[in-house]
């Protein structure tokens, strides 16, 4: 079977991509057609590894990333002028002047790496390179699965950079070329880093759910994957849920003609899969939202090579 990358996003956090993506990876490990790899782009705030820990601690492989560009000051060439302070080199206020020792500071976190105190500042005193922003780790899973994620280091303003890092180093695992299914657990939203994740993807599994911010959010969504010409289909995660708006929401995803990949029922199976650290279908395979999981995993395998 030809290799397929599929991604797993939607328009706000908290709809449930992770643990599909979670209970998606479990499923296609036990189906004879299938190998599968996972990757978690979402960076800052990689979760997957929760639900789906290393199954050797001592085999987990860490690399460190270096995409991120920060000032550092050079005490040796300052002549204590404060010009810095005074004509306000810096527009992300990332310089303070310690009083005590007549030299500016710098606040890591602040600082976006631009080069205008370099640039400005008469005597050289600083200079900007590259720090560690992130990590990419990898490590086969208990459930036999590998995962590939990503992780932001706190301060670093590259995150769709290490989306990008973090599947490229996918690409080069042995892994990879052993698979023909690859899911990718996306980020929230529609910045830098989702559209990093689904750059290049075979197709896209958008999840929402029938509320005002669900549907807002997942037709944002959509508009981005539209600017790619990816093909995408739609889970409706807890379809069945109470609300005034939920006639409105089947009403407008009935009317788009959007591809319905299924629709998970609300089911407290899932938040105390959750709560064990454990994909609902791992967890409690007779659940209603597993067996709805079931029939999404065959809908995707149509959608892909049929």
């Amino acid at each position: 079977m030809e290799r397929k990358v599929i991604g797993v996003i939607s328009g706000k956090g908290g709809v449930g991509k992770t643990s599909l993506t979670a209970s998606l990876a479990n499923i296609a490990k036990d189906d004879a057609e299938i190998e599968v790899l996972v990757i978690d782009c979402d960076v800052d705030a990689p979760n997957l590894a929760i639900i789906l820990p290393a199954e050797d601690t001592s085999k987990i492989d860490t690399k460190d990333v270096y995409a991120t560009l920060k000032a550092s000051f050079l005490p040796d060439k300052c002549v204590n002028c404060k010009q810095c302070i005074e004509d306000h080199f810096c527009e992300f206020n990332a310089l303070k002047w310690d009083d005590q020792n007549s030299v500016p500071i710098i606040n890591y976190l602040a600082c976006e790496g631009c080069g205008a105190c370099k640039v400005l500042c008469p005597e050289h005193a600083f200079e900007i390179n590259p720090v560690k922003s992130g990590e990419i780790i990898s490590f086969q899973s208990e459930i036999g699965v590998p995962l590939v994620y990503g992780k932001t280091r706190l301060g670093s303003t590259t995150s769709g950079k290490l989306v990008s890092d973090s599947k490229e180093h996918a690409q080069k695992l042995r892994e990879f070329e052993d698979s023909n299914l690859v899911i990718i657990d996306g980020p929230p939203g529609i910045g830098c880093p989702v559209i990093a994740t689904i750059s290049g993807l075979d197709y896209i599994i958008t999840i929402t759910e029938p509320t005002p911010s669900g549907l807002h959010d997942v037709i944002r969504a959509i508009e981005v994957v539209n600017q790619f010409n990816i093909p995408f289909g739609i889970i409706i995660n807890k379809h069945d849920l109470e609300s005034p708006f939920k006639e409105e929401f089947h009403d407008y995803i009935a009317k788009t003609g959007y591809n319905v990949l299924g629709r998970i029922p609300f089911d407290l199976s899932i938040p105390e899969a959750m709560s064990f650290a454990k994909a609902v279908i791992e967890y409690k395979p007779d659940s209603k939202a597993s067996q709805a999981i079931l029939e999404i995993y065959e809908n995707i395998k149509k959608v892909l090579w049929n």
